[in-house]
């Protein structure tokens, strides 16, 4: 079995904690070890960090969109699809401009202080909303 070692960043926060993935010639991730010269990490990671992977081999993983049809049952989809699907459920959602908290906004915490600026003006200028969060959750 051979392993290879993939730099990357850690996904589960904003910190951007420098980690390596290793990984079999099979393509199984076999663990996580932290960047001990990265800037930010220095070498620590959280648990979620060292041990956040399995979801990669989970069988419940999707794997391609899914639509919601009327009965409540889900149907795959193609992603051009699903994201017609979106674009249009965002525009009916902007059209009744007495519920414009039917639209929320999750943005991200590894973006610049700037770019999480402009999503907030855009969800508030341009999508009427102030259901606004981000992702950093340990």
């Amino acid at each position: 079995m051979l392993l290879k070692r993939v730099e990357t960043t850690c996904g589960y926060c904003g910190c951007g904690c420098g980690i390596y993935v290793n990984v079999a010639d099979d393509d199984t991730i076999l663990g996580i070890t932290p960047s001990y010269n990265h800037v930010v990490s220095k070498g620590k990671l959280c648990s979620k960090g060292w041990h956040g992977y399995a979801f990669v081999r989970d069988s419940r993983r999707l794997t391609s969109p899914l639509i919601r049809q009327d009965d409540g049952t889900f149907r795959e989809a193609t992603w051009d699809e699903a994201l017609e699907k979106v674009a249009s459920g965002f525009k009916d959602a902007m059209i009744d401009e007495d519920n414009t908290e039917r639209i929320g906004i999750i943005s991200s915490a590894r973006c610049t202080n700037e770019e999480n600026y402009l999503m907030t003006k855009m969800a508030r200028a341009g999508l009427k909303t102030s259901s606004i969060d981000h992702c950093a959750r340990l």
